[in-house]
């Protein structure tokens, strides 16, 4: 038979092993809904962003940047398309004031002919006409040209920042980082 001493020491034991699991648990439960008020993840659902993500990534925006910081160009952002509600994933390419367009399949910025996208994967964009991009707006554009669900479309056109939901963080296949 168990003394009363033994008895006790087991039940404390199971208690805080219990309030161990709990304290873990909650901590857990914190730091997720946290993450999830923070980043959101999206599908992305086909190639217009290849080779930097392919149809079937997981990607993961970051909410809370477009509310402390600006968009630069090259940052990959998540936005709404206006017709659909899809959520679309486009890089900037030219900011407010900027005047871009295409010629013969050369990106040209602001006078700067032939700029370079390698660092993107980016195809050769098609023509696009001269356009000056709105003082705080952004113009966006798929990394596979081919791809038209972007600024050169009259109903998407330049986003402004309260278009985009944020910057593109994290790709879940590989665990990249994206920097913003």
């Amino acid at each position: 038979m168990k003394t009363r001493t033994e008895r006790y020491k087991n039940e404390h034991r199971t208690q805080s092993v219990l309030s161990w699991i709990f304290a873990g648990l909650l901590g857990l439960a914190l730091v997720l809904s946290v993450l999830l008020l923070w980043f959101s993840p999206v599908y992305v659902a086909d190639e217009s962003m290849e080779p930097t993500l392919l149809p079937g990534d997981t990607v993961f925006y970051d909410r809370l940047y477009r509310h402390f910081y600006e968009f630069r160009r090259g940052d990959m952002v998540v936005y709404r398309d206006p017709e659909t509600g899809e959520l679309l994933i486009k890089r900037v390419i030219a900011l407010g004031g900027e005047t871009i367009e295409a010629k013969n399949g050369v990106l040209i910025i602001d006078g700067k002919y032939g700029v370079d996208e390698s660092r993107y994967g980016a195809t050769a964009p098609l023509d696009i006409p001269k356009t000056v991009v709105p003082e705080g707006k952004f113009f966006v554009l798929s990394d596979d040209r081919n791809y038209g669900e972007d600024s050169r479309k009259k109903t998407i056109g330049c986003l402004g920042p309260e278009d985009i939901l944020g910057p593109v963080c994290m790709r879940m296949r590989d665990f990249t980082f994206f920097r913003h």
